[in-house]
Formats: structure tokens, sequence, C-alpha cells
């Protein structure tokens, strides 16, 4: 059974962090595809190699050593660069980063593929914390939440804080509890300092600044972003 886990990234906020790479791709910003799941999780891993090659006219492939492909996770690393010798393509197999700053003695043993690298499992793991330096750390950039409200959704407590539903979050989260050090983007453009508050049902903004609550709660469909400091 596929369980829905909210993502790390919010697909809305995919394009900031695509445009940050663009340095290390030779200036250009990468172009995020995506393949539904069911077309392809039951091709073998030639036919997969295939699709990537005849369908979708792939000339090159990155991935870390680790990965698996095909059904049944059948491939490896060296088994693609086989193969996209055969179709054309190039392969580059990257070594894992490691994460040098914490051991591994808290994550999930179990997972085979632990081997204290850096890996979204460590990452949701920090989160699970609110250990928001360590996620600055492994992502190599503050963790953005992102949530989009509206008018129902959307309440104050006082001039200087604003509410909203965690049915509203596009993404993950840290644990409930209380974190200094925010900014509260606003349309992706204007940047607010600001204190948050996580509980079992709700995020609370604290914001110094009143004119920026009275902006917030007079607007109507609204996308925000919480950068978390260190």
């Amino acid at each position: 059974m596929l369980i829905n886990r909210a993502p790390i990234v919010a697909k809305c906020d995919r394009k900031r962090i695509l445009s940050s790479w663009a340095p290390y791709c030779g200036h250009v910003i990468p172009t995020e595809f995506e393949v539904e799941f069911w077309k392809v999780r039951y091709l073998t891993s030639r036919q997969f190699v295939e699709k990537l090659s005849k369908e979708l006219g792939v000339c090159g492939v990155v991935t870390g050593k680790n990965y698996r492909f095909g059904y049944r996770a059948a491939g490896d690393a060296s088994e693609l660069v086989r193969l996209c010798k055969e179709f054309g393509m190039e392969a580059y197999i990257i070594n894992p980063v490691m994460d040098m700053n914490q051991d591994s003695r808290n994550i999930d043993s179990s997972d085979s593929k632990e081997q204290g690298q850096v890996s979204s499992t460590r990452v949701r793991h920090a989160l699970s914390k609110g250990d928001m330096k360590y996620v600055s750390e492994l992502l190599g950039r503050q963790h953005r939440l992102m949530m989009v409200v509206n008018d129902q959704d959307r309440s104050t407590s006082n001039k200087s804080w604003v509410s909203a539903p965690k049915s509203c979050l596009l993404n993950l989260p840290p644990k409930e509890g209380h974190y200094e050090n925010c900014s509260l983007l606003i349309d992706d453009k204007n940047v607010v300092p600001c204190r948050v508050i996580i509980d079992a049902t709700h995020v609370h903004l604290e914001l110094d600044e009143v004119s920026t609550c009275t902006y917030i709660t007079s607007q109507g469909l609204q996308c925000l972003g919480i950068d978390f400091g260190d």
C-alpha cells in the first residue's frame, strides 16, 4: 500500500530550488519532468532504460551509487551504466554526500540504504525533532514551509498574530513547538521577520509589524512561505 507523505519541498517551491542549481548546471536552470509511477513500475531494468532513450529522448543519466531501478529494484548502478552505453546514453554515478555533523544512532537502522549519507530520511528525522539548525545543514539552505490560505482559513488572535490551520500546509512542517528567527514571505516578494508557534492543529505567526499583519488578513487567497532560521 502506498502512503502519501507530505513532501519536504512544496511542489510550488520546487522551481526556486531548481533555480539554485543553475551555477552547477552550466548556468541553465534544470526543468523538472514527471513520469507517472504506474507507467513504469512494472518495467524491467532494460525496458526502463529503453524508455528513457527511445520515448523520452534522454541523452544522459546522473544518479547516486546506491540507485536501484526496474521492477522490484532489480537493477543497480553498474547495470545502469551498462544499459546506458548500450542505448547510446552517458551515465554518471555520483558518490553520496556524507553527513559529517551527526551520527546515525537515532536514524532507522533497519533501512539497508542508511550508511550515514545525507538523505530525505535524515531531513525528515531532523524535522520531527525540531532541530532546524541540523535541517539547514542537511539541505544546505533554510527549510521553507509553504501554505495557501484564504479568508475562511485565516484567523487572528490580535493585531500582531496570524493563525492558519495545518490543512493549509503544502509540505512537511517541523514538530510542534516555538521557533524564533523565522522569516515570512508574502507571495514570494515581501519578507518580514516573525516567530512561529506550531501546535496540534494550527500554525501561528507572531509579527512585529502590525501593518503586515493587517495586510495579510485583508487579502484573499494567498501563498505564504516561512523560512526557519537556525
